[in-house]
This record gives structure tokens, C-alpha cells and sequence, in this order.
């Protein structure tokens, strides 16, 4: 007579308990770029062109000696990757500086 006998190397798998979101997590980036010229308007226009109307723009510092405005942005991404692939793609002198990165709690995440 034969008998099975179960091991855990026979048993089907359980999926987990805990069921894991689809959606990608959110980071809030902050980052600051400096652009050409003087003028905050110009360079606002730019980098919410290249990252949307939901970012935050700060001028940091304005340097008319070397024609160059600095600003610190705060936005909303998956990743550091996506904001300086928008960046890059649209502005073509600008020079990226200190770069941060939050992640948010997913629950935080889903509300943005």
C-alpha cells in the first residue's frame, strides 16, 4: 500500500496574507535648478512647463553677475528620475543642484 504523505515542498503555495497595492508609491522631490536670466517669471514659466502646475517654485537666490536665477521646487513624483527627465527634456541650460526625496506613506500617496 501506498501513502501520500505532504511536505511543504508538495503543498500548493498560499498567495499572502497581506494584499499588496498596485499603484506606484509617491516621493516628494524637492530639488533646485538654476536657469539662465534674471527674471523669476521666465524661469517659473519653464520649470512649470516641464513639471506641471501641482509644483511648489521658490526663488532662491537671483545672481546678476552670472545671469542666473536659483530655484528650490517641491514636487510630487514616483521617482527623482521622472522630475529630472522632465527637466532635462525641456530645459536645455539649467544645472541641477541639491536633490531630496521623501517617500510618502501610500495612504498619504493616494490623496495627490
Amino acid at each position: 500500500m501506498h501513502t501520500a504523505i505532504a511536505s511543504s515542498r508538495t503543498l500548493p503555495r498560499r498567495a499572502p496574507a497581506i494584499e499588496r497595492s498596485t499603484q506606484a508609491s509617491l516621493s516628494l522631490v524637492t530639488i533646485d535648478v538654476t536657469v539662465p536670466g534674471t527674471s523669476s517669471a521666465a524661469g517659473r514659466s519653464a520649470l512649470l512647463a516641464a513639471l506641471g502646475e501641482g509644483s511648489r517654485l521658490f526663488v532662491m537666490t537671483v545672481d546678476k553677475r552670472n545671469d542666473s536665477i536659483t530655484f528650490r521646487v517641491d514636487v510630487m513624483a514616483r521617482s527623482v528620475g521622472d522630475v529630472i527627465g522632465a527637466l532635462a527634456g525641456v530645459l536645455h541650460r539649467a544645472t541641477i543642484g541639491r536633490v531630496r526625496s521623501i517617500a510618502l506613506p501610500q495612504h498619504a500617496a493616494q490623496q495627490h
